[in-house]
């Protein structure tokens, strides 16, 4: 008893910056490293307001949210359900009210209630000229405006998620345009039933600090780089994990422009139809030492991702965001190999609780989920539960060593958790990271690596990848990808500043045509 209050001690001295741990299992210049970093000039895009507030909405009464008995068989760490939409509520757009808006367009109002729900989210067809507003009735924030937004291969979008039982959606047609026929249907509904934890301290006997009581932490470029995560974990069940933003080296930082390359578990996400329907909410955290959170409708957040690379060995996976992130921190990592008895410590919204903290040491090399290479972590402060899963495990000196896996959901002194290996993994991820090619190359005759579960693509002239997308987040800010000729079946948006160049001499690059 004397050893574990010990240690637990020392763990906390640790985390608020008195006490820095032993010296790593190999000297961190040995291989690739990369340090945190922050923009200076950055302001997060957080929701704004509606067109038209004062505009009657038609109301909607969805099923009342059911939270499954017995569990879930799902996969995934499971928050909530999807079920398709009656036919009353998929073509309910047909039944609104267009009132005219002084910029000459029109505006109607739509409002989803689910009795009992913690959470909605819809599935519509393509929003064509229209743009959408998804807003959350309480608050009055509002996500968006989207417009054109990427659609899957069925030619479906699913929205951002309002927290609560009401889902609000402001439909606005701009000027000079006329209705598109038909209207987008509501093709599905998910019903989260989980609630996101903001209020007051971690329960007691729970053994999950509070970031914002560590002040070494709270505010750090590595605590704010890390977000919640909210995705569709199968057709019929939604999930939520935790993830992080990565740097690069050389880093994007001083250009002003970055990469939104974001980790987390290959068991939170996957597959691209996962990563489409990816939401990540930034500064979920409390205001003060176990106080309360905001509301989280109205904290920045992304929607949407492409799946970058995952893999199945190191239970690793990174995403490219659709659009710029919203948190401006990005958390450095070291590739090289980590020593037992090293320093670690987690930042992660298990039970999609504000974000708690974790540390104790790194014990040895396991496995979890089939994936082979994975760290074995003992935490003397804290612990990780559900929800926590792609959570970076960071080293004493503030570098992503892994991505979390597993845990047995004990209190110190019994707790372990698993990671996968970012050592391991580098082979894979490094040409998203570290050295990236300039040019980068696309190529959408080569066959890729099947999943993105693999090496064959890395952006070289010898191997490219199959998608311009793809090159896109690899290339370094202000290079140039070079495509070669051909038709691309992509609709993408780039942001960052980059060239697009025919490969070659002669022939037709085009873009969005099969």
């Amino acid at each position: 008893m004397k050893t574990t209050k010990c240690m637990s001690m020392l763990a906390a001295l640790w985390v608020t910056g008195f006490v820095t741990g032993p010296a790593r299992g190999q000297d961190a210049d040995a291989g690739p490293i990369a340090d945190g970093g922050q923009l200076e000039s950055f302001a997060a895009r957080h929701p704004r307001g509606l067109i038209a507030p004062e505009a009657e909405a038609l109301t909607v009464e969805l099923p009342p949210t059911i939270v499954p008995a017995g569990g879930s068989d799902s996969p995934c760490d499971e928050v909530g359900y999807i079920e398709p939409a009656g036919q009353d509520v998929r073509t309910v757009l047909n039944a609104l009210l267009w009132t005219d808006t002084p910029d000459g367009g029109k505006v109607a109002r739509l409002e989803l209630r689910s009795p009992g729900a913690e959470g909605l989210r819809v599935e519509l067809t393509d929003i064509r000229y229209l743009e959408l507003r998804v807003y959350d009735p309480v608050s009055g924030a509002a996500f968006g405006p989207y417009r054109y937004p990427r659609t899957d291969e069925q030619g479906r979008w699913w929205s951002t998620v309002i927290f609560g039982d009401t889902i609000g959606l402001e439909w606005h047609l701009p000027a000079h345009h006329d209705l598109p026929q038909p209207l987008p249907e509501i093709v599905s509904v998910a019903y989260l039933y989980e609630p996101l934890m903001a209020d007051g301290p971690p329960p007691a006997g729970t053994c999950e600090p509070d970031v914002t009581c560590y002040p070494a932490w709270n505010g750090s470029v590595e605590e704010r780089a890390v977000g919640l995560l909210l995705y569709n974990c199968t057709l019929t069940s939604c999930g939520q994990c935790t993830g992080a933003m990565l740097n690069r080296s050389p880093s994007d930082i001083p250009t002003g422009w970055v990469s939104p390359i974001f980790m987390t578990a290959r068991h939170c996400i996957n597959t691209q139809a996962a990563a489409n329907t990816a939401i990540v909410i930034w500064d979920f955290k409390t205001t003060t030492c176990n106080g309360t959170a905001p509301n989280q409708n109205t904290l920045p957040r992304n929607d949407g991702a492409l799946l970058l690379k995952t893999s199945f060995q190191d239970e690793w996976t990174i995403l490219g965001l659709f659009e710029r992130d919203d948190t401006g921190n990005y958390a450095g990592w070291d590739a090289n190999f980590l020593g037992d008895g090293s320093f670690v410590t987690s930042v992660n919204h298990g039970a999609g609780q504000p974000k708690r903290i974790a540390a104790g040491g790194k014990t040895g090399g396991s496995n979890c989920l089939g994936a082979p290479n994975e760290w074995t972590v003992e935490y003397t402060l804290g612990r990780t539960i559900p929800g926590a899963s792609g959570s970076p495990l960071f080293d004493d000196s503030r570098r992503v060593r892994g991505t979390l896996s597993c845990d047995n959901r004990m209190c110190p002194p019994d707790q372990q958790s698993w990671y996968g290996r970012f050592d391991t993994a580098f082979g894979m991820l490094q040409y998203y990271l570290f050295a990236m090619p300039n040019p980068t190359y696309a190529n959408r005759f080569v066959g890729g690596d099947p999943g993105n579960d693999g090496t064959g693509e890395r952006g070289t002239a010898a191997n490219p990848f199959n998608t311009v997308y793809e090159a896109t987040f690899c290339v370094p800010t202000y290079g140039t990808v070079e495509v070669v000729p051909g038709n691309y079946n992509e609709r993408f948006t780039v942001w960052r500043p980059m060239t697009l160049v025919r490969s070659g001499g002669s022939g037709m690059v085009v873009l969005g045509a099969p």
